[in-house]
């Protein structure tokens, strides 16, 4: 069966037999450098994989399948891992980061989790993973063309290269139940937006209002489902306001995460659904929340249209046009039935006034 697909594919398989990597190069992103001139505590943030075409297409034709280990996600744009620590030269590729979550692969020869990733840039920059518990050098990272960019506190990383090694390329092929031709393969690109903490005001108290838009007001109506707030938020015709519970907010409001109590209730022929405990996270220009006891990122917004204003200890947040991510819609949906909603589906726009602590 292997001679046999090699037959087929030679071509094409020769650009392509890294695909597998394209899991791990995810987590490379991590390493990318912070925000100075020498090596500074990276305190979160995320990597992100964009597999290349051909990745895509070597994984799907041998029926492997890649999913992230929680609190890793699977994004449109690739498979992101959060920071767990370490830290970054934002002048150059100097530093190591510790990534959370990981990576589950699962083809005709086996399945296997990478875990604990790790990044490090120097002289020899490489990615390390726990496969299955042991600590493995699975990748090469090429930085020759790695660009860095600085606004505030992040720092993102761009254009980062991952090449297997030998070991990377023996456990694709073990995974994959596939011969590769060759060893050595680039199997995507990675981006990296890490946070220093550096610039982030830490914010406590205040409040968040959110003003229904009117398409969403419309489209809640047509389907026949009432709103409400979810305690201690309140509500006022199409006006919500949650408490601010804590957080941090970078003055340039490029990063930051605010924390918010309360919610809101939707409710339809005796069924209700609660969006509660929402989180904005600035720097993804993502909005959670917990929904059926699971954090669910609901909503997002462009992120370059925040405003911060900073005057003495109040700290005011504006420019947050919320719409439904395909999750949040998809949420509404399975609750009430149907397919009424969708992702980009406006839904409302919010500002914070809280207090600097």
């Amino acid at each position: 069966m292997i001679n046999q697909y090699r037959s087929q594919e030679t071509v094409r398989r020769r650009g392509i037999g890294g695909a597998c990597l394209a899991v791990a190069a995810a987590i490379a992103l991590a390493l990318a450098p912070s925000a100075a001139a020498k090596p500074q505590a990276v305190s979160g943030g995320t990597t992100t994989l964009k597999m290349t075409r051909a990745v895509a297409e070597f994984f799907a034709d041998t029926g492997t399948k890649v999913k992230a280990i929680k609190p890793a996600k699977d994004k449109k744009s690739g498979i992101q891992l959060p920071i767990k620590g370490g830290e970054l030269d934002s002048k150059k590729a100097k530093g190591k980061v510790k990534q959370d979550g990981g990576i589950r692969l699962r083809g005709d020869g086996g399945k296997s989790e990478l875990t604990k990733f790790v990044a490090k840039f120097g002289k020899r920059s490489k990615l390390t993973a726990k496969v299955d518990g042991d600590k493995t050098k699975l990748f090469e990272l090429d930085t020759d063309k790695t660009k860095a960019k600085q606004k505030g506190s992040a720092v993102t990383y761009s254009k980062v290269k991952v090449i297997t090694t030998r070991k990377g390329a023996a456990l694709i092929e073990e995974i994959t139940d596939m011969e590769l031709e060759e060893p050595e393969f680039v199997f995507g690109k990675l981006k990296l937006n890490a946070e220093t903490g550096g610039g982030e005001l830490p914010v406590s108290g205040g409040d968040a209002g959110l003003v229904l838009d009117p398409a969403a007001r419309t489209k809640f109506d047509s389907e026949g489902i009432t709103r409400g707030a979810v305690s201690p938020a309140t509500r006022q015709g199409d006006e919500y306001s949650f408490p601010v519970l804590g957080g941090k907010v970078a003055e340039d409001g490029g990063s930051g995460v605010i924390r918010l109590d309360g919610g809101i209730r939707l409710s339809k022929g005796g069924t209700n659904l609660e969006l509660t405990k929402p989180r904005i996270h600035l720097g993804d220009g993502e909005i959670t929340a917990v929904a059926g006891g699971e954090r669910r990122t609901v909503m997002s917004f462009p992120a370059k249209r925040v405003e911060v204003t900073v005057d003495g200890k109040t700290v005011t947040v504006s420019g947050i046009r919320a719409k439904l991510t395909e999750e949040g819609a998809t949420v509404i949906n399975d609750a009430f039935g149907g397919s009424a909603f969708a992702e980009g589906d406006k839904f409302g726009e919010l500002g914070v006034e809280a207090t600097s602590s």
